[in-house]
């Protein structure tokens, strides 16, 4: 396992709900030098993580994307540079998706929407399933979306110079519009600068890596026309990951270090987190050793069906195993909001619920037991 520094944010990333927040990162080496890594989730803002996925890290550890919809993780590429995953159990299991080279990626802010670029820019609106080709002119570095339907931000070249060219698009990608961004810093050249939407329209975090062990955030809220220092990280050769979060003023930075004697070598991970646009942080620290056993323990497995599928009127919802408690029901529409909320108790394994009166469209199905599981299956509303 080496130290280096990584000049991306895409190995942390928020979630759906607010505290909540994904990172990938190389976990611990065996004793026979093999080096896992691990995809670490936490809804309490970065207090406490629970292990969702484990792999061999020179076989799957790509970046991870969160989606609006609830429980819905990207890994990009996964296995391969011609595939990607998507994950609907909050990045337990993956269904692994073609895509040729899947360059830079961004993820949307509406439920199931994803850009990939390679030579081309497309648009995804069913968790990639299909792609839509959006221009063959876009930027090749595309970083994040805006918070309005539309709305990409990328670099153009060059991008280590002050000021930075930012490149917005508000059709969804087919356009886009360059502006200069001028960071409030005496020198013209940095090594880096990395993107991520805040939570209101215009408002954008710069992550600007001043020197390989010095990194910079940067704050706006009119699309980078006025710009402020936040905070100023001096000093670190370690990994560094970043993200914004999903409530106003949340921004997380996470430093992983190697631990331990060789051959067994583990990360030690602190995260920092903001409730202040990135001023001020507080720190947890995670000793992610060999030992580190904070995966979710599953004590009320639920297993359930819906059907019919696809449905115009009636949907039945039938859990075929579900041992204690109650279970919470909601059906999640494509832009990541609940419309429907309901729950079911041991002695009620069925339910049938109207669903006549929402849009025709693609929808979430999520179950979560009151003691741990929860499943999420599509459900398509003609």
């Amino acid at each position: 396992m080496e130290i280096s520094a990584q000049y991306t944010n895409k190995f942390m990333t928020r979630g759906a709900d607010t505290a909540e927040i994904y990172l990938s990162c190389q976990w611990y080496a065996d004793i026979n030098y093999i080096t896992w890594n691990g995809i670490f989730y936490s809804v309490d803002n970065g207090e406490n993580l629970s292990v969702q996925h484990k792999t061999n890290w020179l076989v799957e550890a790509g970046l991870i994307f969160g989606d609006p919809t609830p429980g819905v993780l990207y890994q990009i590429p996964m296995r391969s540079q011609d595939t990607f995953g998507v994950s609907h159990d909050y990045g337990q299991t993956f269904e692994a998706k073609y895509f040729d080279y899947p360059y830079k990626s961004a993820i949307g802010c509406l439920a199931g929407e994803l850009y990939v670029r390679n030579f081309n820019l497309y648009r995804s609106t069913d968790f990639g399933d299909t792609f839509t080709l959006q221009s063959s002119v876009s930027p090749a570095d595309i970083q994040d979306v805006g918070v309005l339907p539309g709305e990409i931000f990328a670099k153009d070249d060059p991008p280590g110079t002050n000021p930075l060219n930012l490149a917005y698009s508000n059709d969804f990608g087919q356009t886009f519009t360059v502006s200069d961004v001028t960071f409030p810093i005496t020198y013209q050249y940095f090594d880096w600068v990395d993107i991520s939407r805040g939570t209101e329209p215009g408002e954008l975090y710069f992550i600007m890596w001043v020197h390989y062990d010095s990194i910079a955030v940067f704050h706006t809220f009119d699309y980078g026309q006025t710009v402020t220092l936040q905070s100023w990280f001096l000093q670190t050769t370690d990994d560094i990951f970043y993200t914004a979060g999903r409530t106003p003023g949340s921004f997380y930075i996470a430093r992983r270090e190697i631990c331990g004697t060789p051959p067994c070598l583990h990360s030690c991970l602190w995260i920092f987190f903001s409730r202040d646009y990135g001023v001020t942080f507080t720190t947890y620290f995670h000793n992610l050793d060999s030992t580190y056993t904070s995966t979710p323990v599953i004590k009320n497995s639920i297993h359930f069906k819906a059907f019919p599928n696809p449905v115009s009127d009636f949907l039945t919802i039938e859990a075929t195993s579900f041992s204690r408690g109650k279970a919470t029901v909601e059906l999640i529409d494509f832009f990541g909001t609940v419309v429907l909320r309901t729950a079911m108790s041991k002695n009620e394994n069925r339910k049938v619920v109207d669903v006549s009166r929402f849009p025709k469209g693609l929808y979430l199905l999520k179950v979560v037991a009151e003691y741990g599981d929860r499943k999420i299956i599509k459900v398509l509303l003609e």
